[in-house]
């Protein structure tokens, strides 16, 4: 809706003038139609409508029985004899919903013809198609991820010898502070094949942290490492911010 009302705003004057050319024109039309005088060929031919049988039938029944012809358009809703007559939700739905489309319409047709004015003009825009190959990062990292020390405080960290692992960071889904440790099990490939809750190297861990920590351990992947023992074992610490 607001790309129409920019569109508007920018091509108001024409769509002004158009339409008070389209109203001119029809007052003319209606005017010469109005002053046409009759010819005595038209006042002398009558107008005769022959009716279908179908149609034929369904006017004797209206004549015949017009309760019958009531009772077929009754709408499925309901009235209140007391108020006021109004339009019905339903034709004010019809009626929003035939002038969004209207809408619609007329924001399509400007947008075709800028397009093909564009095209005319030689100044087509051309989306460029993405290689979803692209997207693989191994694809475009110069190098393999290595292992990094970072300095200070972290919410997870391992001892895992020339390894490094996948962001899961589960920090932050509990209430209380902590620190829980878990003993792993890792294989060349990198997955975790055994992980287990260390209570000596864990501290003020409760049951949110415990819970969190060991489905992220089980769910962690590391660098693979075709040297590394196998399994190759070690610590997993997570720690956890009050919140």
């Amino acid at each position: 809706m607001e790309r129409f009302l920019d569109w508007f705003e920018e091509h108001k004057v024409s769509v002004i003038g158009t339409l008070a050319l389209h109203s001119m024109l029809l007052f003319v039309f209606t005017m010469v139609e109005l002053r046409t005088q009759p010819t005595s060929e038209t006042m002398a031919s009558p107008y005769v409508e022959v009716l279908e049988p179908e149609q034929a039938q369904e006017l004797i029944e209206r004549i015949e029985h017009p309760e019958l012809a009531a009772q077929r358009e009754v709408i499925n809703t309901t009235s209140n004899i007391t108020a006021e007559r109004t339009m019905g939700q339903f034709s004010q739905a019809k009626l929003a919903e035939r002038v969004e489309s209207d809408l619609k319409a007329m924001e399509q047709a400007e947008f075709d013809r800028l397009a093909q004015e564009r095209r005319d003009q030689g100044k087509e825009i051309v989306i460029p198609e993405l290689d979803p190959s692209k997207w693989n990062k191994e694809l475009y990292m110069k190098t393999a991820a290595e292992p990094v020390k970072v300095e200070g405080a972290t919410t997870v960290w391992h001892d895992l010898k020339g390894r490094t692992r996948e962001n899961d960071i589960p920090g932050y889904l509990c209430k209380e502070m902590g620190r829980v440790a878990i003993s792993i099990s890792v294989d060349r490939q990198g997955q975790v094949v055994k992980a287990e809750h260390d209570p000596a190297r864990s501290d003020h861990a409760d049951e949110c942290m415990l819970e969190h920590a060991l489905a992220s351990a089980k769910r962690a992947h590391f660098s693979s490492l075709a040297n590394a023992p196998n399994p190759q074992k070690g610590t997993l610490y997570f720690l956890f911010m009050p919140q």
